[in-house]
């Protein structure tokens, strides 16, 4: 079951703009979308109920087309009561429908249907494919809007049909309008989430009737319920201050932990670089002291050699010794030119050793063979 209007009737009516409203996001083309603030409080106010189970509402105004241009004004909301489930999600049901009929007829006369809000808190303000489907099932006309909300990050979001009617998209923002909309005060009045401090609902007096002594209320004057309108209006801002309050400080502490982060994870970065740079001077500094210990090294064994040559020089006198004769017993790894520096300190001595041992070739020596050294 659906509650519609004759849009030709609408289209056809005297119409101006709302001069006092604030642009949501950016401008809509298509379809203009206005949102009257008590109906957007409102349901911020009703979402927000429940304990963060998803709720659902229909949204009621009127549509109208301007010099070419499409207007949608959304006057109202009125809960989903009765919704079953499908699928796994709520949806309208009979009852539903039947409720919403009653409401718009108590509270909105001579407007209709024009779209209707799922409220999912903490699921962001997303479009499901369930909810599309829903939405191209029970409300067909093109200017006809599906509205998502989270409560819990202030998140929302009209979505309309495509150019082509396939599907729908999401509107690149909407208007927040004001007005004194006595139909959806007298809406809030009766189906508030929050009680203010003034019951302005109802005011019970007692009458004393001589007959019948009974009690009868009062209902409360226009002024009585505008005060309690203005009222509940300002729990629902002084709300809507405090979680502002507590996310600006959430973002704050945020901000200054990762600031913290930044400088340590600079300092850490830098702390690296430092040691990289120490381990390579190290390494270099064990690379020369490797190369000075092999020179040293290398120094120590020629100047070893050269003491054992210098020992056993003889020196020479004035007068010419006679010359004695010696012999070695050949080694393994001995070489004639590493016997001549032995006993002469140079290779000068290679040529007269094959001498005195009549050696034809320098490298024809063998272990254990003794050669005469003159």
């Amino acid at each position: 079951m659906q509650y519609q209007f004759d849009g030709e009737r609408e289209r056809r009516a005297e119409f101006a703009m709302p001069k006092r409203t604030k642009q949501m996001g950016g401008i809509e083309q298509r379809l203009r979308i206005f949102v009257e603030d008590y109906v957007y409080t409102y349901l911020y106010q009703y979402g927000r109920s429940g304990g963060g189970a998803e709720k659902l509402a229909a949204l009621v105004g009127k549509y109208y087309e301007l010099e070419g241009q499409r207007v949608l004004l959304i006057s109202g909301a009125i809960q989903a009561k009765g919704t079953v489930q499908e699928g796994g999600t709520e949806r309208f049901g009979d009852e539903t429908w039947e409720y919403i009929g009653g409401q718009l007829q108590q509270y909105f006369k001579g407007m209709t249907v024009v779209g209707w809000v799922h409220c999912q808190p903490g699921f962001g303000a997303f479009l499901t494919a369930k909810d599309e489907q829903f939405h191209r099932e029970y409300f067909k006309e093109d200017w006809q809007v599906f509205f998502a909300m989270d409560t819990v990050d202030r998140l929302d979001s009209f979505y309309l049909y495509n150019e082509d009617g396939s599907g729908l998209r999401q509107a690149r923002g909407y208007f927040v309008y004001y007005d004194r909309n006595r139909e959806m005060q007298e809406y809030m009045l009766d189906n508030s989430m929050i009680r203010p401090r003034e019951e302005a609902a109802e005011i019970e007096t007692v009458a004393e009737q001589p007959k019948e002594g009974a009690r009868r209320r009062k209902k409360p004057t226009q002024e009585e319920r505008m005060d309690a309108a203005k009222e509940i209006r300002r729990v629902l801002q002084k709300r809507e201050t405090v979680v502002k309050q507590a996310k600006r400080e959430h973002d704050l502490m945020l901000l200054a932990v990762s600031g913290v982060l930044c400088v340590v994870c600079v300092c850490m970065g830098m702390a690296m670089m430092q040691s990289l740079g120490r381990l390579q001077l190290v390494e270099k500094e064990l690379m020369a002291m490797q190369t000075s210990y092999q020179t040293l090294a290398e120094n120590l064994e020629d100047a070893r050699v050269q003491s054992v040559f210098a020992v056993q020089k003889q020196p020479q006198t004035a007068e010419e010794q006679p010359e004695q004769k010696r012999s070695y017993t050949v080694e393994s790894g001995d070489s004639l030119g590493f016997i001549s520096r032995k006993f002469y300190g140079d290779s000068s001595g290679i040529r007269k050793i094959m001498e005195a041992n009549g050696l034809a070739n320098a490298d024809m020596i063998f272990e254990g063979q003794t050669l005469l050294i003159p």
